[in-house]
């Protein structure tokens, strides 16, 4: 799955780009944002690869200017309680400290919100990093649970103080990017991917985000989910 918007181009992550993601998320200037900081191995990545490529999990690759500067996910979702948890990281100094991460925030949580139709996302941030507490706090994310034991707190954001919350933020964009418009199917690719890989991917989702699926698969004459 392709998602493009504000000139960003979220893929979804492949075995090709595991090592990749591996080397940057090793690196000593990501680990100390990380909750999880021990080395990775190969081994452990390529076990961590299939146990979250499946429906309940999204892992995002973000592309801007063709290159490949982080990763955005959306993982242990729960299509019952309609909630998910999520998280980011940029290794590419360059995007790091622009508008890019916030215009990544957006597009993940409008999936979140808007496409999946989800009630709420959770996120884990650590103590220390003020940045990320703050921005996601502006964005309506509030304290749901200390952990200081673990160096960490959890944080909430439900539908309705998103909604709220990003009709400011979309003003903004607009002047910024001349987009002020949400995320939607419209926005959506399925190109590059393998029919067998579209339904081992996303036939097991709930019948209402297939038929969006298959919205995008017509629109591509693609074989649609069943």
């Amino acid at each position: 799955m392709i998602i493009q918007k504000y000139n960003i181009k979220l893929s979804r992550l492949t075995l090709e780009d595991i090592e990749l993601v591996r080397e940057k998320r090793n690196s000593a200037d990501i680990r100390k944002y990380m909750i999880y900081q021990k080395y990775i191995e190969p081994d452990a990545q390529l076990k961590w690869f299939h146990n979250i490529n499946n429906v309940y999990n999204i892992y995002l690759l973000i592309e801007v200017d063709g290159k490949k500067i982080g990763l955005v996910n959306g993982k242990n979702s729960d299509f019952k309680k309609k909630e998910s948890e999520g998280g980011i990281f940029v290794w590419d100094e360059n995007y790091r400290n622009t508008i890019i991460p916030a215009l990544v925030s957006v597009i993940t949580l409008d999936y979140i919100f808007l496409i999946c139709e989800f009630e709420k996302s959770y996120i884990k941030v650590l103590d220390t990093n003020k940045n990320a507490i703050m921005f996601n706090k502006q964005i309506g994310y509030e304290l749901y649970e200390s952990k200081p034991e673990l160096g960490y707190s959890i944080y909430v954001l439900n539908k309705e103080r998103y909604l709220s919350k990003i009709k400011l933020f979309r003003k903004v964009i607009a002047k910024l990017t001349g987009d002020g418009t949400e995320l939607g199917i419209q926005n959506f690719s399925f190109s590059g991917v393998s029919d067998q890989d579209i339904q081992l991917l996303y036939g097991d989702l709930p019948g209402y985000l297939k038929q969006k699926i298959n919205v995008v698969l017509k629109n591509e004459n693609r074989k649609l989910l069943e």
